[in-house]
């Protein structure tokens, strides 16, 4: 299947109203299928936020399913699960620009390459911009809200400083499974990412 068929078949276990209409818009009025998902790290090639989107979403599956074989109570959070791995980076979409840029070679001479760039016109930080964007179309449980807001974990800058109120935000919303499942997925799908050179099919 290709990564558009996986994304397709991932929105269709989504019963939530409003789905449709949010799909509507990735599909229509965002580069969601071709933008990177960032300018030089993980996923820094067209497609890439696809392809880091679903496989967030299969470490996310992966993971939910070995939990669930040991606490079968927490089955009703599988569509929140899937809901917030597919759409936890909509923050990226119609933020990248491809621009000319240059580097070093092995001979130390300048050679030029296209590579990315970020102009966001929406600048509304990351997680909490997704939660916006998603909310424009379909409303979230709390718990989703908090897993896509948070999904960055202790990485995010803000909750890095003590005593901030970002900080104390994320200590106390990482206790719920289902945040700490979606950072966990996030965190695995960066570190394999990072370590191959390949295109992830």
């Amino acid at each position: 299947m290709t990564p558009l068929e996986n994304f397709d078949k991932a929105v269709s276990y989504i019963t939530r109203e409003g789905v449709q209409n949010l799909v509507n818009w990735i599909k229509n009025e965002t580069d969601f299928f071709t933008a990177p998902a960032s300018t030089n790290y993980h996923g820094n090639y067209e497609g890439g936020l696809l392809d880091h989107t679903l496989l967030v979403l299969r470490f996310a599956l992966h993971n939910f399913n070995m939990i669930i074989s040991q606490n079968p109570d927490l089955e009703y959070l599988r569509e929140s699960v899937v809901i917030s791995a597919l759409f936890h980076d909509l923050c990226k979409t119609n933020c990248y620009i491809k621009e000319l840029k240059w580097v070093k070679d092995s001979e130390n001479k300048w050679k030029s390459y296209t590579g990315w760039t970020i102009k966001d016109t929406f600048p509304y930080g990351h997680g909490e911009k997704s939660v916006l964007l998603i909310s424009k179309y379909m409303k979230l449980t709390d718990p989703e809200a908090m897993a896509i807001r948070w999904h960055m974990g202790a990485t995010e800058p803000s909750v890095s400083i003590p005593n901030n109120p970002q900080y104390y935000a994320f200590n106390s919303a990482i206790n719920h499974p289902l945040v700490r499942l979606i950072h966990c997925a996030d965190m695995l799908a960066m570190a394999l990412e990072e370590t191959r050179s390949i295109k992830l099919t």
